[in-house]
């Protein structure tokens, strides 16, 4: 893993250490061999912003419109990390610069691409910095520094300070103004509970001598944002438009690729379904003509016996029906009695059998004997050890 800090100069840590390249087209044939790559670039602007955090794309939405309506004149590539409820802070790296890191690095090589404030901010963190007091940090590049503000969070625009002997005591305090001034209403913090924190003991000493007691403090780390990058664990990572355009292009493609197969997995479902259905209702049909066909051979084999039993009968009467008779010896019986048995059969003649039984209370009422019982034969009778009524109807 190689790592970069892009500012008007290059910093570049490999297996060899830590080295400034200056921006020329020679030192470009040094990053095609790497094989991946964490990537900050300084050169940032950040703000502060409120939007309701759902749905995403309408928080997407608002903070894109606020940091448009401050920074109107560059096209700019953005990124957000939420740092309270509802609260945002937003990070703008022109795309200018963003075409310039993978013009020299392929995309697909950079695993870490977030602004120079995190890094330095993860390292602070990492080196137990308390971040509870407004912090001051000046990362000392030798020929150049790098001034930018903390206050929990948040952090300032970093600005880049050369380093020309001249005191950068106005310069801290420019930052400071900056600072309040722009996250005004953000802040938990007062002007004056605030610290200088430098990483060169040499600054330190010429800090310590102005006359308004400033708090300085020494950070032993050369490079802290690199250390940051080392230790990074942001979600942030910035990317060209164009690949972000490919990127959605290919989520919807994959949506859509998805949503056919859903579609034919319905129609394949639907299709064996009704293939299932097809077969099932052909081999009821199949079932229910055998069942037709037996049924038309049982009701010719009845009429050829119909035929054969009721032959002479058929020939005096023309018909005979046992259904009609029960049902007219039916409508005479009173309604106390239950039928238990009905008896069709021929001796010498035509005969019908019914026994019945009284209802629970056991009271027979008396069978009419008139029109098909006129000449019935009634007689009691003990069926189960229950006392019914046997009717005998000559036909």
């Amino acid at each position: 893993m190689n790592y970069f800090i892009f500012n008007d100069t290059i910093l570049f840590k490999d297996d060899e250490g830590v080295r400034i390249i200056d921006k020329r087209p020679g030192c470009d044939p040094i990053f095609p061999s790497i094989n991946e790559a964490g990537v900050c670039v300084v050169d940032t602007d950040v703000i502060i912003a409120a939007a309701v955090e759902y749905p995403p794309e309408k928080k997407d939405s608002i903070l894109v419109r606020k940091f448009k309506d401050l920074y109107q004149h560059e096209a700019y590539v953005i990124q957000d990390e939420k740092i309270d409820t509802n609260l945002f802070q937003v990070i703008g790296i022109r795309e200018q610069k963003v075409r310039e890191v993978y013009s020299l690095i392929p995309p697909d090589k950079i695993r870490t691409f977030i602004p120079y404030g995190i890094a330095l901010r993860n390292a602070l963190i990492h080196k137990t910095v308390n971040l509870n007091k407004t912090i001051v940090f000046i990362d000392d590049w030798e020929r150049s520094r790098l001034l930018t503000v903390f206050d929990g969070l948040k952090f300032s625009r970093t600005r880049t300070i050369p380093n020309n002997g001249e005191d950068i005591l106005p310069e801290i305090k420019r930052s400071q103004i900056d600072f309040y001034k722009k996250f005004d209403g953000f802040l938990d913090k007062k002007a004056t509970d605030s610290v200088i924190i430098v990483n060169s003991r040499g600054l330190v000493d010429e800090i310590s001598k102005n006359k308004e007691n400033f708090q300085v403090e020494y950070l032993d780390a050369r490079h802290p944002a690199i250390e940051g990058l080392e230790i990074n664990g942001s979600l942030i990572k910035y990317k060209l438009p164009e690949e972000e355009f490919k990127k959605r292009k290919e989520k919807a493609l994959k949506q859509r690729v998805r949503a056919v197969v859903i579609s034919l997995c319905v129609v394949a479902a639907g299709f064996l379904y009704f293939l299932f259905n097809s077969l099932k209702l052909e081999v009821i049909n199949h079932k229910m003509k055998s069942f037709q066909q037996r049924s038309e051979r049982l009701e010719a084999q009845l009429r050829i016996l119909d035929l054969e039993t009721y032959r002479s009968d058929l020939k005096r009467q023309k018909t005979l029906n046992y259904g009609v008779f029960y049902l007219s010896m039916l409508e005479l019986i009173p309604a106390s009695y239950t039928v238990e048995s009905f008896d069709f059969h021929k001796k010498d003649k035509w005969e019908v059998e019914m026994t019945l039984f009284a209802d629970e209370q056991g009271i027979f009422d008396p069978v009419p004997q008139v029109k098909l019982l006129k000449d019935a034969e009634i007689e009691d009778v003990f069926v189960n050890g229950q006392p019914g009524k046997r009717l005998t109807v000559s036909l």
